[in-house]
C-alpha cells in the first residue's frame, strides 16, 4: 500500500485540470475523484503505479491515456 500525500494530490488535481481543458474528460473524472480522496488514504501499489505512470506520461511528454 501507499500512502497518499497532499502534494501528490494537488498534482493529480493538475493533471485533471488539464485533461479537461482539452476535452479528456473521463480521465480528469478520473483524476479529480482520486485527487479529492483524504490526506493520509492509502492506495494499491497497482493502482497507485498506474495512476503515477499517466501523470509522468503527460508531466514529462504531453500525453494522455486512452480514454
Amino acid at each position: 500500500m501507499i500512502t497518499v500525500d497532499q502534494y501528490l494530490k494537488n498534482e493529480w488535481a493538475r493533471f485533471a485540470q488539464a485533461a479537461y481543458a482539452i476535452g479528456k474528460n473521463s480521465v480528469g473524472h478520473r483524476y479529480s475523484a482520486v485527487a479529492s480522496i483524504p490526506n493520509g488514504t492509502q492506495l494499491p501499489v497497482k493502482r497507485f503505479d498506474e495512476l503515477q505512470r499517466a501523470y509522468r506520461a503527460w508531466l514529462a511528454f504531453n500525453e494522455y491515456p486512452a480514454e
